[in-house]
């Protein structure tokens, strides 16, 4: 695999429902208007990082290969026909010094699948998220998730509701551009009325 692949952005902003309007200029790269979809739960196995991940996207590719040298003997390295690549910022950036802002990142994998010590799981829970598609390239991470959080959520109806995520679908070193193909789920809940 190409070493720069994994270069996620290194500025975070912090059957299916219809989509909803938004008077708010889509950012560059979504594919579609976000929707509220449920998502099946998917277990993760995951190495996790504290600070300096933000301006540090070689990290990614480091964290990626502690998960490999153990999924791809293992064989459950299925990149991206079954197995896909999770990101997760578990600490809130607005309120998270960045020297402690922690990343989860994970492969999805098996409920029979067993890591070594080292590497974690979890489980993310099933039930509804707000899911953004998006074809972006490494330094528009930011603005995706931002555009979720504080364009789209305050006009949709939905409250956040758990650990969001990105599902990374492609090696970006093989798209003609280096665009990420990236899912950002965001498990929510209706607000009401």
């Amino acid at each position: 695999m190409n070493s720069h692949w994994i270069a996620l952005g290194t500025t975070l902003l912090a059957g299916s429902l219809p989509a909803f309007a938004s008077d708010a200029p889509s950012p560059a790269g979504l594919l579609a208007p976000v929707t509220v979809e449920e998502r099946p739960a998917q277990r993760v196995a995951y190495v996790e990082q504290t600070g300096h991940f933000q301006a540090n996207p070689d990290l990614y590719d480091v964290l990626l290969q502690k998960l490999l040298d153990w999924a791809i003997p293992s064989g459950i390295w299925h990149f991206p026909d079954q197995t896909l690549i999770v990101c997760i910022y578990p600490d809130d950036p607005e309120t998270t010094p960045p020297d402690r802002q922690r990343l989860w990142f994970g492969i999805t994998i098996g409920e029979s699948d067993t890591p070594p010590d080292g590497i974690r799981t979890l489980t993310l829970p099933a039930g509804p998220h707000a899911v953004g598609r998006f074809s972006i390239a490494a330094d528009q991470f930011g603005p995706a998730w931002g555009h979720l959080y504080g364009e789209w959520m305050p006009r949709s109806g939905f409250a956040p509701a758990g650990l969001a995520y990105e599902l990374q679908k492609n090696d970006s070193s093989e798209h003609p551009e280096q665009k990420h193909l990236v899912d950002i789920c965001i498990p929510v809940r209706p607000v009401a009325p």
